[in-house]
């Protein structure tokens, strides 16, 4: 990605600025189409090897973690995941859970209640907590 630079280089002639970057803009991929594929679904036991043929024909070794992982030792996790990429595979399944650090939902403080179902004075704050916000950011 290229960032033109407007505050030092927005100039005539700059091949920095604004304009320029808009009249020599050349994207390298399409964001905005995502191809349909029929969905492709996989069964198979714990440790077994498993070649599965992708859309493109392209057919990746693919393994589900072993069953007696232990998915809180992290240094095995990790030679776990080594030795499947030396092998060309791709691991499936959990392979390291770190229980002494808070979940994702708990760092957020993630409501149980859906946000759009709280009423309107619970989500809107008040005009002295904006106010201290503003302030704060001067």
């Amino acid at each position: 990605m290229i960032s033109p630079c407007v505050t030092f280089n927005d100039h005539e002639g700059s091949t920095k600025s604004y304009k320029f970057m808009q009249d020599n803009d050349e994207p390298i991929n399409e964001l905005d189409f995502v191809a349909s594929f029929d969905e492709i679904e996989v069964d198979y036991d714990s440790g077994e090897v498993y070649e599965v043929e992708m859309h493109d024909g392209s057919k990746p070794a693919t393994a589900q973690a072993a069953r007696g992982l232990q998915p809180t030792d992290k240094a095995n996790a990790v030679r776990t995941l080594m030795e499947a990429h030396d092998n060309d595979e791709i691991l499936t399944g959990v392979f390291y859970i770190n229980t002494e650090k808070p979940t994702f939902i708990d760092l957020l403080n993630v409501v149980d209640e859906p946000l759009s179902t709280l009423p309107e004075g619970v989500t809107r704050p008040s005009k002295p907590a904006l106010d201290g916000l503003m302030a704060s950011l001067q």
